[in-house]
C-alpha cells in the first residue's frame, strides 16, 4: 500500500466548503453561527464549522482521502473562482435586469449545487437509512442468486451490514458518480436562475445544507420532500450576504420569468422584509444542524 505524508492527510474535511463560507464572513474572518439543536448563538472561523473528522475518508483503500481529494482538487476551486467572480460583477453599479452569469457559467453553477447537494450531512444521513432498508433484501437475493455461499463470502455479507466502511464506499461512489452528477445538473439547468439582491440593510443567511428545496405551493421545505423536476419545486442557493441564486421552473407562475434567466433581479429590502425573512427561516428549519450568517446580530432575529 502507498503511503500517505502527514502533509497529505487532510482529516478535517468539510462537508460545506470553506471556500464558500468564507462569502459569509465578517471582515475579522469570523461566522456567527446558529446551533439549532443546542439554541446557541456564537461566531467562530470557517474551519471549526461544516465539517467533520474523517467525513470522507475510507481507510481500506490506497488512498483513503480519495474522496476529499476529488472535491479539493476540482469542485472547492471551481466554486471559489466563480462565486467571487459573481459576486464581484452584482456590485451596487450593475443594473437591475442585466446578464450576470453567461451559459457555461450557468451549467458550472448547476454542477456546484448538485454537487453540494449530494455531499452534505442530509444526504448522509438520508443515503444510511436507505442502505439500511435495502441491504437485507439485497443480502437474501445474492444468496438465491448464486446458492449455498462459504463462510468466507457470508463473512463478507456481514460485514456490509456492520462495517461502516462499505457503506461509505457505497455513498462515495453514489456521490462521486459523474453521469448522476451530469444528469441531475442537466436538469437544474434546464430552470432559469436569477440572482436575487438585496439593496438595503437585510441579509440573507445560509446553512450546513445550503441548496433549499421549497415547494411553492406549501411552502414545505422538508429535505429530499421536493423533486427536482416538479414545476412547484422552487430551488434558493444563497450565495453571498447580499445575493441568492433561485432556480425556477419555465413552468412556474406561467411562464413570466423564462425571459429573466441569468439576470439580476434587486429585491428593496424595505418592500421584501417578507420574502427575505422567510427564506432565511427556511434555511434554518431545514439545515442539518447549523445556520450561518455574517454577524451574530443577523442570527439573533430569528
Amino acid at each position: 500500500m502507498r503511503k500517505i505524508g502527514k502533509e497529505n492527510k487532510p482529516t478535517r474535511q468539510h462537508h460545506v466548503p470553506q471556500v464558500y463560507l468564507k462569502n459569509f464572513c465578517d471582515l475579522h474572518g469570523c461566522i456567527a453561527v446558529m446551533d439549532k439543536r443546542e439554541r446557541r448563538i456564537f461566531s467562530t472561523g470557517v474551519r471549526a464549522v461544516g465539517a467533520e473528522n474523517d467525513f470522507y475518508t475510507l481507510e481500506k483503500l490506497e488512498d483513503p482521502y480519495c474522496w476529499e481529494h476529488t472535491y479539493a482538487s476540482s469542485i472547492e476551486p471551481l466554486m471559489g473562482k466563480l462565486l467571487s467572480k459573481l459576486i464581484s460583477q452584482t456590485n451596487i453599479l450593475v443594473q437591475n435586469g442585466a446578464t450576470v452569469i453567461s451559459p457555461s457559467e450557468k451549467e458550472q453553477l448547476a454542477v456546484i449545487m448538485v454537487v453540494q447537494l449530494l455531499r452534505g450531512k442530509q444526504s448522509r444521513e438520508y443515503e444510511q437509512k436507505l442502505y439500511a432498508d435495502y441491504l437485507p433484501e439485497a443480502i437474501d437475493k445474492a444468496k438465491n442468486l448464486f446458492g449455498p455461499l462459504s463462510n468466507e463470502q457470508n463473512k463478507l455479507l456481514e460485514a456490509f451490514a456492520s462495517d461502516d466502511y462499505y457503506f461509505k464506499q457505497t455513498a462515495m461512489d453514489v456521490t462521486l458518480d459523474s453521469d448522476r452528477i451530469a444528469q441531475y445538473a442537466g436538469i437544474l439547468c434546464s430552470r432559469d436562475f436569477l440572482i436575487y439582491r438585496i439593496q438595503g440593510n437585510m441579509e440573507f443567511i445560509t446553512s450546513d445544507n445550503p441548496v433549499m428545496f421549497i415547494d411553492s405551493i406549501t411552502n414545505n421545505a422538508r429535505p429530499f420532500a421536493n423533486g427536482l423536476i416538479k414545476p412547484t419545486t422552487m430551488i434558493y442557493y444563497p450565495i453571498s450576504p447580499k445575493l441568492l441564486l433561485c432556480a425556477i421552473h419555465p413552468l412556474a407562475y406561467f411562464g413570466v420569468l423564462s425571459d429573466q434567466d441569468c439576470h439580476l433581479v434587486n429585491l428593496d429590502a424595505c418592500k421584501e422584509v417578507g420574502f427575505i425573512s422567510s427564506i432565511n427561516k427556511k434555511q434554518i428549519s431545514q439545515c442539518y444542524k447549523h445556520a450561518f450568517a455574517r454577524s451574530v446580530g443577523m442570527m439573533k432575529q430569528f
